[in-house]
C-alpha cells in the first residue's frame, strides 16, 4: 500500500506531531515532535514517489513547500531546507528517503535517509534541539523514537468557524425546542434565521464540537437524537464529538464519535426531519450542505515569511532575438530595438480550512523573484477567490546598443530566467457575519504561488558577412 498524499506523522514515542518550526530562533527550519494540533499547517507533509520507482520518496514541508534533507554536509539534523528534490545518491544533500513500515497495517512507519542509510529518528537532545528529526542510526531505536504512525490529512476536514447546514430537503437545520428539549430540525428556509447558525470548535486530533448560536449550547448524541444541550466545554465525551467527512465540494457527513454513525435528517416517534445519529453509512439525508455564515471577508496585513521562501523551476529562456548587419568598411553602432512578451501568475491559497467561495477582498504585496532571491515589489487589491491565479501578459520594448565590425552581422538574444516561487504567510481575516458580527482572526495558512522572468541579459554572437 502506498503512502498517502498528503501525511501527518505522529511519535508513537512522545504522541507529539511533526512540526515545521516556523519561528525566528536558533532551529528556524527544523523539524521536531511537538506539535499539538493535527490540523495545524506546520504539521502538513506532501509524499512524492522518487523518479527512480524503488519505493523510494521525496518529502516536502507543506508549510514552506521545501523537500526534507540534511542540514549541511557535516550534520545529520533532518530539516525542510532543499528548494528541489535529489537523487543524487552520493551527494549529501539527496532527499531521497525509504520508507519501512513496522507493523502489516501499514500505518506505523520509519523514514530510512538513503544517502546515510540511517534511520530519521526523534532524538533526545537538549534544547533548542529537544525532540527534533535526527538521522542518528541504521539500528532500530529500542524506545521506538524512530517510529510514527502516519495520518492521511485528506481524511481530515477543517470547516470554518461559522456555518449552517442544509439538508436533502432544502431546508436549514434549526435550533428549535420540541416536547421540553433542544432539538435539530431541517425546518427553515432562511439561511438569515437567527436560529440555523452554529460555531465549530475543532479539537486536537481533527474532531470537532459544534455549538448552536441560538442555544448557546454544544451538540449531544441522546440517546440518538441530536440535541443541542450541553454545557461541556472539554472533548472528553465522544458523544459531543462529531467526525466531519468531505462528500463533495461544500457537501460533508457528520460521524458521532459516540455512536460511531453518521447524523441525517429523520422523521420518526413523532419528531419530523430532526437529526439523528442512525446510519452507518452516508445515505441520501445524510448528507449535509455546508453555508458559511460570512457576508464579506477582508484579508489584511498580508506578511510574507521570506526566510522560507523556495524558487524551483528555473528556466532560462530567449525572450527575444535580432540581427545587426554593418555592410561597410568602417565600425557602426546600432540601435537594437527588441520586443518581447513578460508574463507573470500569482496565486494565494491556504493549506488548512476549507473555503467556501465567500466574496473576499484582499491587500497585499506580490513576491517576485529577482536576482536570484525573493523580494516584495507590485501591490495588489481588490476581489480576489482563494485559489485563484491571477495572469498578466505585458509586451515589453528594450534597446540594445551594439557596435558592429565591418562587414559583419551580429545576432542579439535577449535571455531570461523564468521560475516559480512559493513563500509562506499569515494575514488577518475580517469576516461580517450575516447577523451583523464581525470577527477578526489572525491566521498563518498561507501558501503564495507566483512566477515570472528574472536576470534578463544580452548575449552577442558575431558571423562574417
Amino acid at each position: 500500500m502506498a503512502l498517502p498524499r498528503f501525511v501527518v506523522l505522529k511519535s508513537n514515542y512522545n504522541d507529539k506531531y511533526l512540526r515545521y518550526i516556523n519561528e525566528d530562533v536558533q532551529v528556524h527550519g527544523f523539524l521536531q515532535f511537538s506539535g499539538e494540533e493535527v490540523v495545524s499547517p506546520y504539521v502538513k507533509y506532501e509524499v512524492e514517489m522518487a523518479k527512480n520507482g524503488k519505493g523510494l520518496v521525496h518529502i516536502r514541508c507543506c508549510y514552506n513547500n521545501k523537500y526534507w534533507v540534511r542540514w549541511s554536509s557535516s550534520h545529520w539534523w533532518i530539516v525542510a531546507g532543499a528548494d528541489e528534490p535529489e537523487e543524487d545518491q552520493s551527494k549529501w544533500s539527496c532527499t531521497l528517503f525509504e520508507p519501512v513500515y513496522a507493523d502489516d497495517a501499514k500505518t506505523i512507519v520509519r523514514f530510512r535517509h538513503v544517502q546515510l542509510g540511517h534511520n530519521a529518528c526523534l532524538w533526545r537532545a537538549a534544547p533548542p534541539h529537544e525532540s527534533c528529526l535526527f538521522a542518528g542510526s541504521a539500528q532500530p531505536d529500542k524506545d521506538r523514537c524512530d517510529i510514527y504512525t502516519i495520518i492521511d490529512w485528506e481524511s481530515l476536514l477543517i470547516l470554518p468557524k461559522h456555518i449552517a447546514f442544509k439538508g436533502d430537503n432544502g431546508n436549514y437545520l434549526s435550533a428549535r425546542w420540541i416536547e421540553g428539549y433542544r432539538y435539530l430540525q431541517f425546518g427553515s428556509s432562511d439561511i438569515g434565521d437567527p436560529t440555523v447558525g452554529n460555531e465549530v470548535f475543532t479539537t486536537h486530533d481533527g474532531s470537532v464540537r459544534i455549538k448552536s448560536d441560538h442555544f448557546g449550547k454544544f451538540w449531544r448524541r441522546s440517546p440518538n437524537w441530536i440535541w443541542a444541550d450541553s454545557d461541556d466545554t472539554t472533548s472528553n465525551n465522544s458523544d459531543t464529538l462529531f467526525w466531519p467527512i468531505k462528500v463533495d465540494n461544500n457537501i460533508v457527513a457528520l460521524r458521532n464519535l459516540g455512536n460511531n454513525n453518521f447524523c441525517k435528517r429523520l422523521t420518526t416517534e413523532g419528531k419530523t426531519s430532526c437529526l439523528n445519529a442512525a446510519v452507518s453509512s452516508i445515505s441520501r439525508e445524510a448528507r449535509l450542505e455546508v453555508c458559511e455564515l460570512v457576508i464579506s471577508r477582508n484579508i489584511y496585513n498580508v506578511n510574507f515569511r521570506l526566510m522560507d521562501a523556495r524558487i524551483y523551476n528555473q528556466n532560462v529562456l530567449t525572450m527575444a532575438t535580432g540581427n545587426a548587419i554593418n555592410r561597410s568598411q568602417e565600425p557602426n553602432t546600432i540601435d537594437m530595438k527588441l520586443s518581447y512578451t513578460d508574463t507573470r501568475s500569482s496565486t494565494w491559497n491556504t493549506n488548512v480550512s476549507l473555503k467556501l467561495g465567500v466574496k473576499t477582498s484582499f491587500q497585499t504585496g506580490i513576491p517576485l523573484i529577482a536576482e536570484g532571491k525573493v523580494e516584495i515589489s507590485a501591490e495588489f487589491s481588490g476581489a480576489y477567490q482563494w485559489g485563484e491565479t491571477q495572469s498578466s501578459t505585458t509586451v515589453m520594448e528594450t534597446v540594445y546598443k551594439v557596435t558592429v565590425p565591418p562587414m559583419t552581422m551580429v545576432k542579439v538574444s535577449l535571455l531570461a530566467t523564468k521560475g516559480s516561487c512559493d513563500v509562506p504567510f499569515s494575514y488577518s481575516q475580517r469576516d461580517t457575519l450575516i447577523n451583523g458580527q464581525q470577527t477578526t482572526h489572525h491566521m498563518d495558512d498561507g501558501v503564495y504561488t507566483g512566477m515570472n522572468c528574472f536576470n534578463f541579459k544580452y548575449e552577442t554572437k558575431q558571423e562574417k558577412l
